[in-house]
């Protein structure tokens, strides 16, 4: 599993730190679930498109969709690449 790259959200209403990660492969329920334990999970399961987001208190955001291949990202304005990079490193331990 890799986290491939990153790309900015310039009109993301949430928040204006905001990145996409896009992944090497698509997102599971197992793959949700080992996000989870970063932060409090929540997860959607019986959405047309079960959504999850993982909070990380007064750290950063992470939100996506089962069976797609891209995390959105909501950092605080004050954040620097470090929480990106704590990210890539976990996402890029993931074994499936």
């Amino acid at each position: 599993m890799n986290l491939v790259y990153y790309e900015i959200v310039e009109d993301c209403i949430e928040a204006t730190n905001v990145y996409d990660a896009y992944l090497s492969i698509i997102i599971d329920e197992k793959f949700i679930n080992y996000l989870g334990i970063l932060g409090k999970l929540v997860y959607y399961k019986d959405f047309d498109k079960p959504y999850f987001s993982v909070i990380v208190r007064g750290r950063y955001t992470i939100k996506g969709v089962q069976n797609d291949d891209k995390l959105r990202i909501l950092l605080p304005d004050s954040a620097g690449v470090e929480d990106l990079e704590t990210i890539k490193k976990y996402v890029n331990g993931y074994k499936n």
